[in-house]
């Protein structure tokens, strides 16, 4: 089978650097510096980031009226515009401190970027004063004050750094992509982790920013991440000037909708996928087993003390047809399927495996649990999980009745489980089928697709469908029509021309 790029490389992801924050309150932000150049003058795109010592191409070539040695030196505050005369301003570095972020200049991009490595101390709950901090660790990417923002979130931590999503690409314009409270280490009081506070979070960091990104803002996110970025636009509409969420399902705990996701697929693929499974599960586990666990922690690193080993084997193997349909399902993957009648237990194995240890980190392990504990808080606390076929290995013995599965998940060591938040639950799914400014895109062959939501007439959001398709879908796996359909969206609901 042909393996695609890791989803989350999770034994690749570092904790973003922290910062020394004993005795720092968190305030509301400051008020943006006071432009006192006149950006038409620099014929750029803002003329207000003029860097020290090197000329900026927002400024047309014009340079620091008193070069130093560091491009994006905040002490010095003089640029010259094309006619040569001195101009007050300030540095993108300086700007971005100003707005209450710990700013790391990381160069540029291949397009000549900026991109900056931000750090922003926030409150665990941002209506209470003494509830605690947690770091978000932002990355932006800056071309221009006066250009588009595309805010983004991941649904998990910043694991997309620099990297410049397709929307980004399209609006030629900004990037700042968001981080999450309490994964990866940033905090855990996980008694403030609700949707409202994640939306809190963003909408901080739009406060900062808003009076010096004076463009539109554009929200965007792939699956939970598109969850988080509707939420946030249901608690706050006027933050973003539109929302495109990516494969975002809306679903119940242990929703049934999803059983019947695998009768509508290719039958002799799925009948392919549900042989290996029994295989492993059956009469090749003996070999498969102890050869996809060694796989892990020789390939992956991986470590099984929180669950057991056998346990996360089969939890990977009940959702090893699902993983499948999520991240591969196209023909030629299914060409690649070996017979399980016929197919060594090597051929096995490395079917199995090439497909369960998409993540970076194998199901159960405890670095998959570490990374997604969070995420497996959420889902049981508001954003519910899908049913997987189960009951027919069960009967057979293949898997035990309470196999804990790994869309549920466990929730972090030592945090209680929360109680499932039914109303919050329902009235996200509810503003999703009535809102207004969201557009939706979902693929028919992605099993999270069964939680797709259907924008009522009457309401201003709009879906598409990739044909095809799984949940890795973006923009370019639109068709045509769809996206010039979409273009035409974003320019209506976000005022600017889309070249």
């Amino acid at each position: 089978m042909k393996s695609i790029a890791l989803l989350v490389p999770l034994l690749l992801l570092p904790l973003a650097p922290g910062c020394d924050s004993e005795g720092v309150t968190p305030v509301s932000p400051p008020p943006p510096p006071e432009w006192t150049c006149d950006a038409a003058r620099f014929n750029g795109s803002d003329g207000c980031d003029c860097g020290c010592g090197a000329p900026d191409p927002d400024c047309a070539g014009a340079g620091s009226a008193d070069p130093g040695t560091g491009v994006d030196n905040p002490t010095c505050d003089a640029c010259v515009d094309v006619d040569g005369e001195a101009q007050s301003c300030i540095s993108v570095t300086a700007a971005l401190e100003a707005a209450g972020f710990i700013v790391s200049p990381a160069g540029t991009s291949d397009d000549g970027a900026e991109l900056y490595d931000l750090t922003l101390l926030q409150l665990n709950d941002h209506q209470d004063a003494e509830s605690g901090t947690h770091e978000q660790h932002l990355t932006l990417v800056h071309r221009g004050f006066d250009l588009p923002m595309n805010l983004i979130s991941t649904g998990y931590s910043n694991f997309l750094g620099f990297d410049e999503d397709e929307l980004t690409t399209l609006l030629e314009g900004n990037q700042l992509v968001l981080d999450k409270r309490f994964h990866n280490g940033n905090g855990d009081d996980f008694s403030h982790f609700t949707r409202k506070q994640v939306a809190d979070d963003a909408h901080d960091v739009v406060v900062r920013l808003h009076d010096l990104y004076t463009s539109a803002w554009l929200g965007s996110g792939f699956s939970n991440g598109g969850v988080d970025m509707v939420s946030f636009r249901r608690h706050y509409p006027d933050d973003v000037d539109a929302t495109v969420a990516f494969g975002a399902p809306f679903l119940v705990p242990e929703d049934e909708r999803f059983l019947a996701f695998f009768d509508t697929v290719d039958a002799t693929c799925q009948d392919r996928l549900e042989a290996i499974q029994r295989a492993a599960l059956g009469a090749q586990r003996s070999a498969v087993e102890p050869a996809v666990l060694a796989l892990a922690a020789d390939e992956l690193g991986d470590t099984f003390t929180r669950v057991e080993p056998a346990r996360a084997f089969e939890a990977s193997a009940l959702s090893y047809p699902w993983l499948f349909w999520q991240y591969f399902g196209t023909p030629d993957d299914c060409a690649g399927l070996p017979d399980p009648a016929v197919a060594t237990a090597e051929e096995l194995t490395s079917a199995f495996f090439s497909v369960t240890s998409i993540f970076g980190a194998y199901p159960m392990s405890d670095a998959y649990l570490s990374f997604f504990g969070a995420y497996f808080y959420e889902v049981q606390q508001s954003s519910g999980w899908p049913a997987l076929p189960r009951a027919a290995l069960v009967e057979e013995g293949l898997i035990p009745a309470d196999l804990i599965d790994m869309e549920r998940g466990l929730v972090p060591e030592g945090v209680t489980a929360p109680e499932f938040d039914a109303a919050e639950n329902s009235a996200l799914e509810e503003f999703a089928r009535l809102g207004d400014g969201v557009a939706f895109v979902y693929s028919d062959q992605d099993p999270w697709a069964v939680g797709a939501v259907t924008p009522a007439a009457r309401s201003g959001n709009v879906r598409f469908d990739v044909t095809s398709g799984n949940h890795l879908a973006t923009f370019s796996s639109l068709s045509e029509p769809d996206k010039a359909a979409l273009s035409a969206f974003l320019e209506a609901n976000l005022g600017v021309e889309i070249p």
